[in-house]
């Protein structure tokens, strides 16, 4: 059995394929197996969303869970987090459920 040609990846390589599943479809998608939107984050947006709180597109998953933390740090309850991030207010309530669990 083949492994994924990714360096420390122990994933065995999909059928006829050099990488496996997860990998293949980053490079096919980002051209990076190694990119993740949860690794990429610029703080300066960030902070400029959080400071003039109005509706923004284009923000990677962290970007989005960073602004929600920081605007729930201001007050603003979840339905306008969720306008302004445009994600549903569920979304907002379980990001706020994960941050008040202890870490592991």
């Amino acid at each position: 059995m083949r492994h994924c040609r990714i360096t420390d990846c122990p994933t065995p390589a999909a059928k006829r394929r050099h990488f496996c599943y997860r990998h293949y479809h980053r490079i096919r998608r980002h051209g990076d197996p190694h990119f993740t939107t949860w690794t990429v984050a610029d703080d300066q947006d960030v902070a400029t969303i959080i400071r003039e709180q109005r509706p923004t597109q284009g923000l990677t998953r962290l970007e989005r869970v960073r602004v929600a933390q920081g605007l729930t740090q201001l007050g603003l309850p979840a339905d306008e987090i969720a306008r302004i991030l445009t994600v549903t207010p569920r979304t907002v309530y379980r990001w706020r459920a994960r941050d008040r669990q202890p870490a592991a």
